[in-house]
């Protein structure tokens, strides 16, 4: 028990085995006995919660905020009114309380009106994102090169320009961060070294060694389980937390926006949300401890006055709260979201884009409210038991911005939260599908709010090799295109084409792809390279694609048989029973025990019907089929042989 839980009761016990039976019926009895402490209230509140997701405020507190010049025998009287005087300071300079209740919730602020400055429900609030390996290709909101992740194709430059912004600085390893959601698993490979530990506090003496009423808080602190081990085990809060200072340069895993920072974990969410009151508490810390940055993936439609005193405040102390802008697809200037939605200048409310910069699908917005875009569709990041995962929402987004904030301010510590919140909002990079659906009308980027300025920067070269012209196809004929891209400051950039087609779309990205996806008419493809810089170069092919149907598979040859000719050489002999066929597929494998491996694929010309191939010693297997286009006959039976 902290320093926080006032007033310990004697009857804890007996209430929580009351409530084991009935949680809602024991906080709502008019037993004058009843006397819960906070630690009892909390734990029912969080128990109902688990047994009714859908919980909308605590069943056994509300939240009061008590004028300054109320006395404490003024406060116990208020208290008295709707319990046994059980109490928790959420925020002592604000007068903020927890006040536990034998009445309904409701009734409960009905009694307190006019007694205090305001009595408020103790509201849940939700994280905003859902899920859905681990290198920095897959970190397209960091450096997208139009690369697929996930099965999504994007566009070259719909990003927050990571690299750029890391040329000049990536962050402080001594810059705390809070992560204020469902925990972190600090133990995570990608994120153990940055894992801010309490500088006043010693672990394991059992003292509240700094004094700020959470005894050996080393790591954090866990608002929910009331206790000093804020781990996560939902997932959310650790995959927010790899987004923004994920280790990096470390040869593993990914890289955080901000890789040099400590994180702060604050849980105050479980598996089906978490309370107001403790998320005031976690706010409260980051004030007390000096934490200048925050990210806040949660929130819910529900106004809740304490939680807006506890930012405003948390903001006159020089703090920066950075918040998703919600999943509900809505205007939040009609139904806002909160916490994002308070009018606080010392927040950042954050919407979700895609990897072709356009606005998510589940992302609010207003643009007015809503402040700027940035990546939350399929972003990889960080997960339990040591691995990695994408997930999609705003909840993602704002751990982008969130990063980007530890960067600019690492790199100038002089500055206040203001000067760190307008220089990112007004470097934003403008993309057209953001324009009035958020305040800047853009996308984070991390270079430009980093004070980077572009060198001398050369267009790239693109062209297409194959096919070496236009050309004419069937439908549903499988179509190869391959190019070379280079680029005058940065190489080779070939693995970085992206393929489209002006009737189809996004075809793909890489040095070579293939596809039969090209429906009838004329097809524009265009070969797309942008370099690190945004200069883009582009090459076009026109492709033809007539109506006549695919060929017929071709017959499947007979009489297949495999003979030794020498030493770890295959003689293959087989009739040929088609006419149409492009050429034969002759598939290998070994055996190794009981289990045949290593498949090869070899290949002849159309009308052969004999081949050799060199296999080496040992048992192989062996067996043919005949091809044409994207069809195939069926394949022959397996042949053994011993080279």
């Amino acid at each position: 028990m902290t320093a926080n839980w006032l007033h310990p009761s004697a009857h804890a016990l007996a209430v929580l085995a009351i409530a084991s039976a009935s949680p809602l019926r024991a906080i709502q009895s008019s037993d004058a006995s009843f006397a819960p402490t906070m630690r009892a209230a909390h734990a029912l509140a969080l128990g109902a919660l688990e047994r009714v997701p859908a919980l909308h405020h605590s069943p056994t507190c509300v939240v009061v905020r008590f004028a300054p010049g109320d006395t404490q025998a003024y406060r116990a009287a208020v208290r008295a009114l709707v319990g046994d005087g059980a109490h928790q300071h959420l925020d002592k300079e604000l007068g903020l309380e927890l006040v536990a209740t034998r009445l309904r919730p409701q009734m409960a602020l009905e009694r307190l009106a006019g007694f205090v400055e305001y009595a408020e429900l103790d509201a849940v609030q939700r994280t905003t994102g859902l899920p859905n390996d681990p290198n920095f290709a897959n970190q397209w909101g960091c450096h997208n090169t139009g690369q697929t992740v996930n099965a999504d194709f994007g566009i070259a430059g719909a990003d927050i320009n990571a690299p750029q912004a890391w040329d000049m600085g990536a962050g402080d390893p001594n810059f705390a961060v809070a992560v204020i959601d469902t925990g972190v698993l600090h133990t995570h490979p990608d994120l153990a070294a940055n894992i801010w530990s309490n500088p006043g506090e010693i672990a394991g003496n059992g003292i509240d060694d700094d004094g700020n009423g959470y005894v050996d808080d080393v790591r954090g602190w866990d608002f929910a389980g009331i206790d000093n081990n804020p781990v996560d085990e939902h997932g959310h809060g650790t995959h927010v937390a790899g987004t923004i200072g994920a280790v990096g340069n470390n040869g593993i895993g990914n890289a955080g926006v901000a890789w040099r920072c400590k994180l702060v974990p604050l849980r105050f969410i479980g598996a089906t949300g978490g309370l107001t009151s403790d998320a005031v508490l976690a706010i409260g810390y980051c004030r007390a401890k000096g934490v200048k940055v925050s990210n806040n993936s949660w929130g819910s439609t529900t106004f809740a006055q304490s939680l807006s005193d506890a930012i405003a405040q948390a903001g006159a102390a020089g703090h920066l709260f950075v918040a998703a802008a919600g999943n509900n697809s809505q205007d939040s200037g009609v139904v806002p979201f909160y916490p994002a939605a308070y009018p606080h200048d010392s927040i950042i409310s954050v919407a979700a884009t895609t990897n072709d910069d356009t606005r998510a699908s589940f992302s609010n917005w207003n643009n007015t409210s809503v402040d700027i875009g940035a990546p939350g569709m399929n972003i990889h990041s960080t997960y339990l038991s040591n691995v990695y995962t994408w997930m999609n929402g705003t909840s993602m987004a704002s751990p982008h911005v969130a990063g980007a904030a530890v960067l600019v301010w690492s790199a100038n510590p002089g500055w206040n939260f203001a000067q760190v919140r307008s220089r990112i909002l007004s470097t934003t990079r403008p993309v057209a599908a953001m324009e009035g659906i958020v305040a800047t009308g853009g996308v984070l980027d991390a270079a430009a709010a980093m004070g980077y300025v572009p060198g001398p920067n050369t267009a790239p070269t693109v062209s297409i090799t194959t096919p070496s012209g236009n050309i004419s196809v069937g439908v549903g004929i499988i179509v190869t295109f391959s190019g070379t891209a280079n680029d005058p400051e940065q190489g080779n950039l070939s693995s970085t084409i992206t393929w489209s087609s002006n009737l189809v779309g996004n075809l793909g990205t890489g040095a070579t792809i293939s596809t039969s996806a090209l429906g009838t008419g004329v097809h524009t493809i265009t070969a797309r390279v942008v370099d690190i810089g945004g200069l883009i170069a582009t090459a076009t092919r026109q492709v033809t694609v007539g109506s006549t149907p695919p060929p017929a598979p071709p017959n499947a040859p007979t009489n297949f048989r495999v003979r030794r000719q020498s030493a770890g050489l295959a003689s293959l002999t087989w009739r040929d029973n088609s006419t149409n066929e492009t050429g034969f597929e002759i598939e290998r494998q070994r055996r190794s025990g009981s289990t045949w491996i290593e498949t090869t694929t070899l290949t002849t010309p159309a009308n052969t019907t004999a081949t050799t191939n060199t296999a080496g010693l040992g048992t192989f297997r062996y067996r043919i089929r005949a091809r044409n286009g994207t069809a195939a006959s069926a394949w022959t039976a397996y042949v053994s042989i011993t080279l």
